[in-house]
């Protein structure tokens, strides 16, 4: 059986209780004093016989509330009378009847959903986000939390879960596909004449550029016994003859070469996203790659760079993350307290969560108040249960003393005043 412990404010409950059972049983002895008192003189005046029946009727009602009160919590003066010591002996079918009074009148879904639509919690919560002390705060917790699950996770499982993670991601994804859809997107329209011009006059400025360079190449790949002359006019016809045709492809979009090349170029990127052999090309370059020695390299050394940069961060208290967490805090709560329509979003999440978890747990929750209580020692539970509300149930034997005495003294005073008075009923 579980018992629990008393705090502070239990035993200062046990002094007050206390306390109020000597004001009560003082009244009850005060009673008897005077009753026994009264009855001893009561010959000797009228007045002293209504002092007799206040004081019996006031000693009657204070025993009648005390076994009363006393019978709720044991049995009164440890004699077994049949329906005493009532909440040890029902203690489980109370236990069940207060976990059914909690859920239905503390967890119905219409009680909670009434509270935290009352609450208003979206604004709240982003009013109490906004200062810095609780952003601060929030962001301190949310890196202790990453850095102490980073802490306690076995970095060899992680290894093994980012290799294999990154592995079947390569695999699955097609980038031929992506890169043709990219090429076709940049190409789009007038975009690839203007590429396809951008291209020719590069190839007309390396052509100028390297002017020196193709001179000399053909010095180097003609017969040692040509002479200079004829050199130059083999460059000079390579040159003009490369240029005019470079200009007279930049300036006639139906330029055979043009065409040809755009042709070409769209049937290239129409192959990267619909040749099957491009596929299997690109499914045996991924394989070579992942077999790579610097690709195990990488996601071997990737967890532990994340994971010494999260440490790293949450033991510094001027971390670029930690400050960047209380940043996003922060304009979280300005953007509810400016967006009434996220606002009320939110409280409509608020107030459906609230209903599914009552709808969901709330039988739990009512369950685990009766287990936990049936699960007190009886005795103790009485106990307990006493020391909550046993100190107002003594002013019940209080008022019964006082009201048993008024009760008495308005009672003999019908039955004597009118015979002193000489009539008779």
């Amino acid at each position: 059986m579980f018992v629990e412990s008393y705090t502070d404010l239990d035993l200062i409950k046990q002094a007050e209780l206390t306390n109020m059972k000597r004001l009560a049983t003082c009244l009850l002895i005060l009673a008897v004093l005077i009753y026994i008192t009264a009855s001893i003189f009561e010959g000797q005046a009228t007045w002293i016989g209504f002092v007799a029946a206040t004081a019996e009727a006031a000693m009657i009602g204070a025993i009648a509330d005390w076994f009363a009160v006393t019978a709720l919590f044991r049995h009164p003066l440890g004699l077994a009378i049949p329906h005493t010591a009532i909440i040890p002996n029902k203690k489980d079918v109370i236990a069940q009847q207060f976990g059914s009074f909690v859920q239905r009148n503390f967890l119905s879904e219409d009680v909670i959903s009434r509270k935290i639509r009352t609450m208003n919690l979206s604004r709240r919560v982003a009013a109490w986000t906004l200062e810095k002390e609780n952003a601060q705060a929030i962001a301190e917790q949310i890196t202790a939390g990453l850095a102490g699950v980073v802490r306690v996770m076995n970095d060899e499982d992680i290894q093994v879960m980012i290799e294999g993670k990154i592995r079947d991601r390569i695999r699955e994804t097609s980038f031929a596909p992506m890169i043709g859809e990219l090429l076709s997107f940049v190409t789009s329209g007038r975009r690839q004449q203007y590429l396809f011009d951008s291209a020719v006059d590069f190839c007309l400025y390396l052509l100028e550029d390297s002017d020196h360079d193709i001179k000399t190449k053909v010095g180097q790949e003609t017969p040692w016994w040509f002479p200079t002359s004829v050199d130059s006019a083999i460059y000079k016809r390579i040159v003009r003859s490369t240029s005019k045709m470079l200009y007279e492809i930049q300036v006639d979009v139906l330029h055979p070469i043009r065409k040809r090349m755009i042709k070409s170029m769209n049937q290239f990127m129409d192959d990267l996203k619909h040749s099957p052999d491009i596929a299997e090309k690109e499914i045996a370059i991924k394989r070579d790659v992942l077999e790579q020695l610097a690709v195990r390299d990488f996601t071997v050394s990737l967890w532990t760079d994340i994971k010494h940069l999260l440490l790293e961060q949450s033991e510094n208290p001027d971390a670029e993350l930690k400050q960047a967490i209380e940043d996003a805090v922060i304009r979280f709560g300005q953007t509810i307290l400016e967006d009434e329509a996220l606002s009320t979003k939110i409280n409509g999440w608020a107030e459906d969560s609230g209903r599914y978890l009552i709808r969901t747990y709330g039988h739990e929750v009512a369950d685990l108040i009766a287990d936990t209580i049936e699960n007190w020692d009886p005795q103790a539970t009485a106990e307990r249960i006493e020391l909550q509300i046993g100190r107002d149930l003594q002013f019940i034997r209080i008022n019964g003393t006082v009201i048993g005495g008024m009760a008495g003294l308005l009672i003999h005073t019908l039955t004597v005043v009118p015979g002193i008075l000489g009539f008779s009923f």
